[in-house]
């Protein structure tokens, strides 16, 4: 993407010009880039990919966050803050983290099913449900599957801990599918407790 200077010998240049280039302002500077038919092929790899940004963007948002009245935001917010490179967000970092591991529609899928026949599968339930979390459709959205509230708890989670987050133990095996009730508990809890 090209920044321009008083583009068109105007200060500001907005819209497309033919099917040749595209003007936009573009964080507070003028661009400039080639112009692309807008796409949206909604196969199954398109609606995967959605399904997986959805579960943990869909959890981020219950997470108390900095706010004028919570102006740290949560105990888990703060330490993310921490964890995240210089230049990004935390939350762009987060689910970066959980991509990066579950990019693979085939780890994505036993992801899914082993939180589905996780031990502690009821406390998922319920911590999720008591973040005010809910099922995303497939029939109402664009993804392959119900995404259920756990298993965008989960995923958060899984993610989490991947960015290296440390506020939850581990056991030996090392999976999220294996945490008990104490570790769920605090992890939903560091999530939504204010940051004094």
């Amino acid at each position: 993407m090209a920044k321009v200077e008083g583009p068109l010998f105007s200060l500001e240049a907005r819209g497309k010009i033919g099917n040749v280039m595209v003007h936009f302002p573009w964080k507070g500077r003028n661009v400039v880039r080639k112009w692309l038919k807008p796409t949206n092929p909604r196969d199954i790899d398109q609606k995967l990919i959605r399904q997986k940004l959805a579960a943990v963007g869909r959890c981020i948002g219950k997470i108390l966050g900095v706010s004028t009245t919570y102006p740290n935001g949560s105990l888990a917010v703060v330490e993310w803050k921490t964890l995240t490179p210089a230049g990004q967000i935390w939350n762009a970092y987060i689910t970066k983290s959980a991509l990066t591991q579950l990019s693979s529609d085939a780890k994505w899928i036993l992801f899914a099913a082993s939180i589905a026949g996780a031990n502690e599968l009821v406390t998922w339930q319920s911590a999720a449900l008591d973040m005010g979390m809910a099922t995303l459709y497939a029939t109402e959205d664009p993804f392959a599957t119900d995404i259920s509230p756990e298993l965008q708890l989960a995923a958060v989670a899984f993610a989490a801990v991947e960015a290296g987050y440390s506020d939850v133990s581990i056991d030996a095996s090392g999976l999220i599918e294996d945490w008990g009730t104490a570790d769920i508990s605090l992890f939903v809890s560091n999530m939504l407790t204010d940051a004094v």
